[in-house]
């Protein structure tokens, strides 16, 4: 074995995490001291040394031997893809053979991105406290952590502490960290750091820690509160938007060569101030090239459904309930572009419905499902699901790669073209309403207005502009006080109960007008709001109602009047309903049945006479309801007396008949009355 080959080992175990940047530099020595002597295995002596545990042996040597495939056999080759990564050591290198195995020409920039390296022990124990765990997934876990150098908070994400001695983990994890660090678009949390923790030597990497809710919950809450009515058509474009950016990062890791692989809401935050990012790039592939570590058989036990939303690891990569079908059946020379485009439509599967494309009992069955069953439509779980959505999301997840949408950038051109038809037919829609909305304010007879809140004009109608003799224009953003100082701080105090409460404002007013003339004035305020349904301001209306306001007081006092004549002459006066409930009774009709009014109101004659008398009453009732004319008889009265009875029909405003009014008054006592007069103007 010469020097490149095994210099070679060392950078190899180096990358994947097995010896830290110290035992690199001792290896050095060791590797010359092996290249003079060459007694024994190269790794019989790695291990010999405790560099590397006995498990490891044959996992570096698998390592290296894919690395030499991939440079047909050549060790110099194959370290002149990683000599940058052990510049840092160089200085140390004390053999002219280990100087020329890493003597190799400077290579051309390229897109394509890199994942070797490996960061050196942080020197500094104070830069990072932890503040409190995030987030946990299955290899990593996230810390809110407290950058004391930059004063700033971050995300700091390393191993859990029962993976941290695995290699193939480690290797994966450091890829992630690199892939993630060399992406730079808005749509990717940038990378600060990469390290190792000086007490234990794992690595670990910093990030900006973005506050918001995983897509997935996003799209959860909305449906929940969908389903309660409590939803706007604004949250639901909101969800999309995102996805849309989602679909455009993904176009530009695309672009740079690198495949997710393990696409779902929950590895999209969604910040607080619209940030939208791509999180958890640990199962990333890079184009064209073989990802020895990954392809190593390292296989998830299958776990009930509760699971079904974690990353596998090993042969079978993703997260079950998304992956694509030749993800699922661990096809991983078939993952390109198209793997992430189904993905993306099962991210916005979720947008669609707020549930996941395929369950099961065990992650098994899932995959399953995935590789042999079609989704579920996305109407049946949501009727409004537009059908434009539900074709570009059963699209992008068509089993076979070839009948998905090319790129990324495919399948969120077809979101955004689906929301700009909305958005024309939304705005086409606003004119139309806006038109009626002025045809009509401008066509009644009443002054209408709106005021933000600030009580500053934000509309007029014409009778108001008119009726202030000024122009429309003229009164916008201007406030009351420059039109009706007197009546300013009144108006202004009612505005702000309505924009405090949220309520309808409605009174009528008692003005005086410009001929001082008393007029009286409805008023109606309510709150205008936003497409959020917070309040913005008020709208007013205000008609004149001082001829109703006439006509009420004389009703008020015609019933004054008939109110008073009805308690004062000796007759019988009553009214009913339509059913013949009693709906008044004077006085004296009172003290005939022995009733107060209250007793009376809502009887009818069945409850206050024989059957036989009600009966004839209620015929008579019907006749006048029918016919509408008065009717007059005279008949005699259960006391024994003679009575003159006279019902007429009662009106509404409409001239439609509503009830009857009766009249009656004793004639046996006005004949006696009228016989004792005679008698006396007889009398000499």
């Amino acid at each position: 074995m010469h020097a490149d080959l095994s210099f070679l080992y060392g950078v190899v175990a180096l990358q994947a995490g097995l010896i830290d940047s110290q035992q690199f530099t001792q290896f050095i020595d060791a590797c010359a001291a092996w290249e003079e002597r060459r007694d024994g295995s190269f790794l019989d002596l790695l291990v010999a040394r405790a560099w590397i545990k006995a498990s490891d042996r044959a996992h570096l040597d698998y390592l290296v031997q894919r690395k030499l495939e991939q440079h047909a056999g050549s060790a110099r080759a194959s370290l002149a893809t990683v000599a940058h990564e052990v510049e840092h050591s160089v200085t140390l290198l004390r053999h002219d053979t280990i100087r020329r195995s890493l003597a190799v020409p400077p290579k051309a920039e390229s897109s394509a991105l890199s994942v070797t390296g490996v960061p050196p022990v942080f020197k500094s124990k104070d830069r990072y406290v932890m503040d409190s765990l995030h987030a946990t997934g299955g290899i990593g876990q996230v810390w809110l952590a407290h950058d004391g150098q930059m004063g700033r908070n971050v995300a700091l994400k390393e191993l859990r502490p029962e993976q941290a001695d695995n290699a193939v983990l480690c290797a994966r994890f450091l890829r992630e960290a690199h892939i993630t660090g060399q992406l730079e678009h808005p749509g990717i949390v940038p990378v600060y750091e990469l390290a190792r923790r000086p007490e234990t030597g794992q690595p670990f990497y910093t990030m900006r820690f973005v506050r918001g809710r995983t897509l997935s919950d996003a799209a959860t809450a909305y449906h929940e509160k969908r389903q309660t009515g409590q939803a706007n058509s604004l949250e639901f474009s909101t969800l999309l938007n995102a996805f849309a950016v989602v679909c455009k990062t993904l176009a530009y890791a695309h672009s740079r060569g690198v495949i997710h692989r393990d696409l779902k809401g929950e590895n999209v935050i969604v910040g607080d101030f619209g940030e939208v990012v791509v999180l958890d790039w640990g199962l990333a592939k890079l184009v064209g090239q073989v990802d020895e570590e990954i392809e190593t058989p390292v296989r998830m036990d299958y776990h009930p459904l509760g699971h079904a939303a974690l990353t596998m690891q090993g042969d079978t990569l993703g997260t079950p309930a998304y992956m694509a079908p030749e993800q699922a059946a661990g096809r991983l020379g078939s993952i390109d572009q198209r793997t992430d485009v189904y993905g993306l439509g099962a991210m916005l599967y979720q947008v669609l419905t707020g549930r996941s494309p395929f369950g099961g009992a065990t992650v098994e069955e899932v995959l399953g499902k995935v590789a042999s069953e079609e989704p579920i439509a996305p109407q049946q779980f949501w009727t409004e699901v537009p059908l434009t959505l539900q074709a570009a999301c059963l699209r992008a997840m068509a089993k076979k790669p070839t009948e998905r949408f090319a790129s990324a950038n495919d399948l969120a051109r077809e979101v955004e073209q689906w929301q700009e038809v909305q958005r024309k037919k939304a705005e086409d829609a606003l004119r139309v309403s806006q038109a009626l909305y002025h045809s009509l304010v401008e066509s009644i007879p009443l002054w209408v207005w709106r005021k933000d809140l600030d009580s500053r004009f934000t509309f007029v109608s014409k009778g108001l502009s008119e009726g202030v003799g000024l122009r429309p224009e003229d009164m916008i953003g201007k406030t009351d006080h420059d039109f009706f100082p007197s009546l300013a701080d009144k108006i202004r105090r009612d505005d702000i109960h309505v924009i405090k409460t949220g309520e309808t404002l409605r009174l009528t007013e008692e003005r005086m007008a410009d001929e001082k003339v008393p007029r009286f004035v409805e008023v109606i305020k309510i709150p205008v709001r936003d497409s959020n349904d917070e309040i913005v301001g008020t709208q007013g209306v205000l008609w004149d109602v001082t001829a109703w306001k006439r006509t009420e007081e004389a009703l008020r006092e015609s019933e004054g009047l008939y109110h008073s004549l009805v308690e004062t002459i000796p007759i019988y006066v009553w009214r009913k309903d339509a059913q013949g409930r009693f709906t008044f009774a004077n006085g004296w009709f009172c003290k005939a049945l022995r009733k107060t009014r209250e007793e009376l109101m809502s009887k009818t004659d069945f409850d206050l006479f024989s059957a036989e008398l009600a009966e004839k009453y209620r015929r008579d009732d019907a006749y006048v309801l029918k016919t509408g004319e008065t009717l007059r008889v005279t008949e005699t009265h259960p006391t024994g007396h003679l009575v003159q009875v006279i019902k007429i029909a009662i009106y509404d405003a409409r001239r439609h008949i509503v009830g009857t009014q009766g009249i009656y008054w004793d004639l046996t006592s006005w004949n006696s009355t009228q016989e004792e007069s005679h008698v006396n103007q007889e009398q000499p």
